[in-house]
């Protein structure tokens, strides 16, 4: 398996020499906005930069480690990152602060094909962030233990999709604009939560109302967004016969929307909101 491969026709094959040896903190800077908008890298510590050079050393050590079947997800098999664990106490980590980690391993990927690639690597990765697929993630959650405890955990649970929402365009970066001087400013938006801005860029311009650039020539970006309702197997509690199916809603970004009917079973690997 290639480093990075796209469709069934073949992958894009990696370069043969002149590679990196090592993730730069400059290409982890140029990447760190996108998968960490609300943390400055100064503000983060050593932790973060530590965790992504490890998972950057052990993807330049196992190339074959994950794919890419398009630019906006790579996959990694489950079992096999928790066999090699990358970072220090990955197994429990990944279920305690998955958003970190997951982010963490993104940005590695991103760094090592910036390396690997060069500037060939621009038209793959662009200025959008990669989502982590992680594949045969286990144990299984019923659905009955879904409960507060378990937000911001990592699970996977088993059901048939009864519902799919139409897809929607979600806002993830949104253009400013200064209503005195027309100047303009970009924010990052984290699952529909924002700060607008409150001082102009421009120097001398004190106004501080802003309007947000909505029309298709702005700057202002957004993804596709979907929503699922996936209800539990009956057989699977056998103990509540007659119980009216559990169901739990999902929510489906990018290359993700679109890909289940009614009437699926799927296995769906999110972290509880």
């Amino acid at each position: 398996m290639s480093l990075f491969s796209r469709g069934s026709g073949g992958g894009t094959k990696r370069p043969s020499g002149g590679a990196d040896d090592e993730v730069s903190r400059s290409r982890i800077e140029r990447y760190w906005p996108l998968y960490f908008p609300r943390l400055d890298i100064g503000a983060a510590g050593d932790g973060g930069v530590r965790d992504v050079l490890a998972f950057a050393g052990y993807l330049q050590a196992h190339p074959e480690s994950f794919s890419m079947d398009t630019d906006a997800s790579c996959l990694f098999d489950y079992p096999t990152l928790i066999a090699a664990s990358p970072v220090a106490d990955f197994a429990q980590r990944i279920l305690d602060e998955p958003e970190h980690l997951l982010c963490c391993l993104g940005l590695a990927v991103c760094c090592v094909l910036s390396g690997e690639y060069g500037p060939n690597a621009e038209h793959i990765l662009g200025d959008h962030r990669l989502h982590v697929r992680l594949l045969h993630h286990e144990p299984l959650t019923h659905m009955k233990a879904l409960k507060s405890s378990l937000v911001g955990k990592l699970v996977t649970v088993r059901g048939t999709v009864v519902r799919t929402s139409p897809i929607k365009p979600l806002l993830v970066e949104a253009q400013f604009s200064c209503t005195r001087c027309g100047a303009t400013k970009m924010v990052k938006i984290v699952e529909g939560r924002y700060e607008a801005p409150v001082s102009c860029p421009t120097q001398g311009c004190k106004s501080r109302v802003f309007e947000i650039e909505r029309g298709a020539d702005t700057a202002t970006r957004t993804v596709d967004w979907q929503q699922i309702r996936i209800q539990e197997k009956v057989n699977d509690d056998p103990r509540d016969p007659g119980r009216v199916p559990r169901s739990i809603d999902a929510e489906l970004l990018n290359d993700l929307v679109d890909s289940v009917v009614p009437g699926d079973v799927v296995n769906c690997t999110g972290i509880v909101k």
